[in-house]
């Protein structure tokens, strides 16, 4: 049902179908569905007036407002001036387990915890590692900002490598929590690796963001192949 409205099939204002017709349409129980639209209106995206019906009263069609970056260049300007909310920081004793093979681990590390938002939302749980040195050479920069906007500022830091990768999966009780989410609901699960050039590992992030917020975005022909064009 809110696929349906965020893709305009029931648009702001709209009444949705009966009972009698969600039950036709999704073959689920009565039940069930009571219990969906519990949850659409306790999210404020439909309101249910006795004798009426159930209207959409949230246009869902512009919720998906962060394109996930494709590149650093797209990854630096997305998260400067992004509101931060700290909720750990501390030493760690076991270094990253980063989720593909790339760039070798170093010997400490600074974890912190944290809560991105845009427009008093949250809208991404991130944990991040920074090699200790780092961290201890600006850490209210580190503790005070998106870490990614603080070392695009910094010239004596080089970027050599920057991998990322996504994958999906499910909110779990915690992570649910902090992002206004309810359990098992879909997100989009980033793990992010910067590299020196020793090929040492100095920033590992691993972000969830609920998928109703995200979009990707990715031009197939790229930059390369319209250079190459004559």
């Amino acid at each position: 049902m809110r696929q349906k409205i965020e893709r305009q099939e029931w648009r702001l204002g709209d009444q949705i179908p009966t009972l009698v017709q969600l039950e036709e349409l999704y073959r689920v129980s009565r039940i069930t569905l009571r219990g969906a639209l519990d949850y659409l209106e306790e999210s404020g995206i439909v309101r249910r007036e006795r004798g009426r019906g159930t209207f959409v009263t949230r246009d869902l069609s512009e919720e998906r407002w962060y394109k996930l970056p494709n590149t650093l260049d797209e990854l630096i300007e997305t998260v400067s001036g992004l509101k931060v909310e700290l909720l750990q920081v501390g030493a760690s004793d076991k270094p990253p387990a980063p989720a593909f093979a790339f760039g070798t681990l170093g010997d400490a590390y600074r974890y912190l915890r944290r809560v991105h938002y845009h427009d008093q939302q949250p809208y991404c749980l991130i944990d991040l590692y920074l090699s200790k040195s780092l961290f201890e050479s600006d850490p209210q920069g580190f503790i005070g900002s998106p870490a990614v906007a603080v070392l695009a500022k910094r010239p004596d830091v080089r970027i050599v490598g920057a991998k990322q990768i996504m994958r999906i999966g499910v909110a779990q009780e915690e992570t649910a929590a902090y992002l206004h989410i309810g359990v098992g609901e879909p997100v989009a699960e980033v793990c992010r690796t910067f590299v020196d050039d020793s090929g040492e590992i100095f920033y590992y992030a691993h972000i969830i963001y609920p998928t109703q917020t995200i979009q990707i975005e990715t031009d197939l022909l790229g930059a390369s192949h319209r250079e190459a064009k004559p």
